[in-house]
């Protein structure tokens, strides 16, 4: 018992110290942090989409999501570094918990829609749009779900 007390003690400083450097919630997100959050959930549906349409309606969409990926692995590891810096501020208690909850809900919506030819072409057109456009191509399709990411996050002003 005695030496938990003492491990708690000197434990003391070094908890508060931390506490103390972390960064004090805005209550919003900056426009790059609502931008790469967009970026994150887009990346997260089309991989789902592009593992779900694979074979019968298309037949190399995760080659042609994977090749995406790995080509634009920098800017991708950019925005999932900013929008975690965001999770963590703005979240510091349990910004894993809600990060996972967000993804998830991502994974789930994407594994749900019926699968069908119109589901698999039009993630056929968005995966050879991103294939000629680069990360551009694939920054402005991310616009289309702008609404529900600034419905989700208060925008800063």
């Amino acid at each position: 018992m005695i030496r938990v007390l003492v491990f708690v003690l000197l434990m003391l400083p070094v908890l508060s110290s931390s506490l103390l450097a972390a960064p004090k919630p805005k209550q919003c997100f900056t426009g790059p942090e609502l931008t790469s959050e967009r970026e994150v959930r887009h990346g997260i549906y089309l991989r789902e989409a592009a593992r779900r349409c694979q074979g019968r309606f298309l037949p190399d969409s995760v080659k042609t999501w994977d090749t995406f990926e790995e080509a634009n692995g920098a800017k991708f590891r950019a925005a999932v570094a900013r929008r975690k810096k965001a999770w963590q501020r703005e979240f510091p208690k349990d910004w894993q918990a809600k990060q996972n909850h967000a993804d998830g809900s991502i994974v789930t919506y994407a594994r749900n829609i019926p699968l069908t030819d119109g589901f698999c072409e039009n993630i056929g057109e968005l995966l050879t749009t991103i294939s000629k456009r680069g990360y551009g191509g694939f920054s402005a399709q991310t616009k289309i779900i702008k609404n529900e990411v600034v419905q989700s996050y208060k925008a800063c002003q």
